[in-house]
């Protein structure tokens, strides 16, 4: 199975400069990650979605993004749906771009670029497989 990124776009962008009263010691980030696919089934795309929050200690950034693939030699089908390629592989081929985004974002808007950490996205599916069979 092959899978190509055809684009992305952000859906969703928030950035809120801090006063000096309101300013804060640390910073925090959180991401969540989601899938989805087309309803239509002859449909050979699908999306993974990206919402990322950061607290810096000038501003409040969130931001959401999604970004399109194609499935390049085959349908989508249940299997490729539940397997890794989806949840662990399109987040991966993706993450650096919006990494690059938020880096250049917050620089050109006259801060210190903001530098994401690697995301080991194996890792975090793993977590919510096992919390999913938790609940």
């Amino acid at each position: 199975m092959n899978i190509q990124l055809k684009g992305w776009n952000i859906t969703n962008l928030s950035l809120s400069v801090l006063n000096d009263e309101s300013k804060r010691d640390d910073n925090s980030f959180s991401l969540e990650t989601g899938n989805y696919f087309s309803d239509q089934k002859d449909d050979n795309s699908f999306g993974v979605e990206f919402k990322i929050k950061i607290s810096d200690q000038e501003f409040n950034l969130v931001i959401e993004a999604i970004f399109h693939f194609e499935l390049v030699d085959e349908k989508i089908s249940e299997a490729f749906k539940l397997s890794s390629l989806p949840k662990v592989n399109a987040p991966a081929i993706a993450f650096p771009f919006i990494r690059a985004y938020i880096s250049n974002l917050t620089l050109q808007s006259g801060f210190k670029p903001v530098m994401l950490p690697s995301i080991n996205f194996a890792k975090l599916a793993s977590q919510d497989n096992a919390s999913a069979h938790n609940d």
